[in-house]
């Protein structure tokens, strides 16, 4: 435990600094929006106290804020009920004033996923009812009594993924950084575009399993630093198998924590009768570049889709020489997401949620076991370059989620290390964590570098 309380001080509607014209009242949400999940991603950034600061936090943020939104309008509006489009009201985005009871020590020496969550706002509180999930976007300025800052945020995956966020963060903080209300430069307004690009339907496409939220799943934070990553990378170069480029830090790193869990569950099942297992690896991959022509980076909406790996149990039993051939099966995948996947898809033909409907029909029929991760890598979006005008950070992260089997990975605040944010069933993640394996190649959550005793 960190034996951190948080109480809130304050919390108030941040509105556009001017107006939304009334032409642009309603936005619609594409395809890839109707089938995200109602979830806020909590996203939080960490500051030690700087000496030389004499600014006040709290009126930077509110100012560019206000600012931003101008160009921002939707995140602004609410997301009606039914989720078809965003009324684009100006009610604003929910500001809190928090102030932490204790050191920020207490939390970058040892975090724990589970409770970096009070950082950032619930915004369910504010919502209630048929309203909850109305509210698209929140911010959490958390002071500490060491004079430490949290800026925690939560945003709604309804309306945008987390490179669109991203950027829309990033130009918030240069914005507030830069102490100005002028207009945006054109290259950095963005374009609202994807309900063009991929038309919305009467109704969302079906949800995964995995897109439900689940009690009783804990969030763990495991540490690869640069040179376990290094060392992993090398163990799955299948040069035999033609693989002449190395995998990279998410290929490598996703196939070890599933080889992982897999080999921690069959030590867990080796007296009972075995069952036949498959897996299905989800991961992200990014649209901007795939389109034709290429969407623009400033454009905000859902660019990201998944492509599906399927290999069965035997084949991720944690052994190099075997689960090598999982990262080139990976890499097929992403290549399947090509112009004509995409033309589909814009038609509203998801070539890939049918494929993982047909295996894991094919599995069950068998009697047999179908096991979904899915793996979000938030590598290189440049998280320690947000600064709001009183420095980069010190560190940065994600919180608890309450997906079962979801792996997102963050960079280390050296950039040569990964943060693996693991979700599981609290049993499996007993079970998980005690992987010998696993141990060797982590370092302990409690250890960052980066920390030292006069935070």
């Amino acid at each position: 435990m960190m034996n951190i309380e948080v109480e809130q001080i304050s919390n108030e509607l941040i509105k556009p600094s001017y107006p939304t014209p009334k032409n642009l009242g309603r936005y619609k949400l594409s395809l890839l929006d109707q089938s995200s999940p109602k979830f806020y991603d909590p996203l939080l950034f960490y500051y030690k106290m700087k000496s030389t600061t004499t600014i006040i936090p709290a009126i930077i943020l509110k100012r560019s804020l206000s600012t931003i939104l101008t160009h921002y309008y939707p995140l602004a509006g609410r997301l009606e009920k039914h989720g078809q489009f965003i009324n684009c009201n100006d009610e604003g985005v929910l500001f809190v004033e928090a102030q932490a009871k204790g050191q920020l020590s207490q939390v970058m020496s040892n975090p724990i996923a589970q409770e970096l969550n009070m950082f950032c706002p619930l915004i369910s509180r504010h919502d209630e009812g048929d309203n909850v999930h109305q509210i698209l976007f929140g911010v959490q300025l958390n002071m500490f009594e060491c004079g430490g800052i949290v800026v925690g945020i939560s945003f709604s995956d309804k309306i945008a993924d987390a490179l669109s966020w991203m950027r829309f963060i990033k130009t918030w903080a240069m914005m507030a950084r830069a102490g100005t209300t002028t207009m945006l430069p054109k290259s950095l307004r963005p374009e609202f575009v994807s309900a063009a690009l991929f038309p919305p339907k009467p109704l969302s496409l079906k949800k995964r399993e995995t897109d439900t939220m689940k009690k009783g799943i804990i969030t763990k934070i495991f540490v690869f630093n640069g040179f376990s990553v290094e060392a992993l990378r090398t163990m799955y170069w299948d040069k035999e198998n033609n693989i002449n480029i190395r995998p990279s830090r998410v290929e490598t790193l996703s196939t070890f924590l599933i080889s992982r869990f897999e080999a921690a569950l069959s030590a867990a099942e080796a007296a009972k009768q075995k069952t036949e297992r498959f897996y299905t690896i989800l991961h992200t991959v990014n649209l901007h570049p795939r389109m034709n022509p290429p969407v623009a980076e400033n454009s905000f909406g859902h660019f990201l889709v998944y492509t599906s790996t399927h290999v069965p149990a035997s084949s991720i039993n944690g052994e190099a020489s075997i689960t090598s051939g999982i990262v080139k099966k990976i890499r097929e995948g992403v290549k399947r997401v090509n112009k004509e996947y995409i033309g589909k898809l814009q038609m509203g033909i998801d070539d890939e949620s049918n494929m993982i409907k047909q295996n894991s029909k094919s599995v069950e029929n068998r009697g047999g076991e179908v096991i979904e991760f899915q793996v979000t890598s938030l590598s290189r979006f440049h998280f320690y370059e947000i600064d709001f005008g009183w420095g980069k950070p010190d560190w940065s992260s994600t919180g608890a989620w309450s997906f079962d089997k979801i792996i997102a990975f963050f960079d280390t605040s050296d950039g040569n290390g990964i943060e693996a944010y693991v979700s599981l069933k609290e049993e499996d993640m007993a079970m998980f964590e005690a992987d010998k394996q696993l141990c060797k190649f982590t370092t302990p959550n409690y250890y960052f570098p980066h920390v030292n005793s006069n935070l």
